[in-house]
């Protein structure tokens, strides 16, 4: 009997070891440029939150969605996905958009005015 259950907790180790070594992050592998967001939402599921948007001259637009990792992850990862006019044109972490660490968007285009 005490060799079975050592068995059994033996078997249940090695399949949470084996599962702590899969990701269960969001796969933006998925992800292609020029997505529209109906799609981003089939590929990837639906957003946590939309982080960021604006409104520009000329009715162009951008927005910012995010991305959160599930609570028990074992390398949480959280991702923006960057629209520009209903297209995605950028994902990744929040410190892949402002080139450090810090979580901020730069402007995508500097040459584009507020309304």
């Amino acid at each position: 009997m005490m060799r079975t259950a050592r068995g059994i907790l033996a078997g249940l180790m090695l399949a949470l070891s084996m599962g702590a070594c899969a990701s269960w992050n969001v796969d933006v592998s998925k992800l292609q440029l020029g997505m529209e967001p109906e799609a981003v939402r089939e590929a990837i599921g639906k957003p946590f939150t939309i982080r960021a948007s604006k409104v520009y001259e000329g009715e162009e637009w951008s927005e910012v969605w995010e991305y959160l990792p599930p609570t028990f992850t074992w390398t949480p990862k959280t991702y923006w996905v960057y629209f520009e006019n209903g297209k995605v044109v950028q994902w990744g972490e929040p410190g892949d958009f402002s080139g450090s660490s810090a979580s901020a968007v730069k402007e995508y285009n500097a040459n584009k005015s507020a309304r």
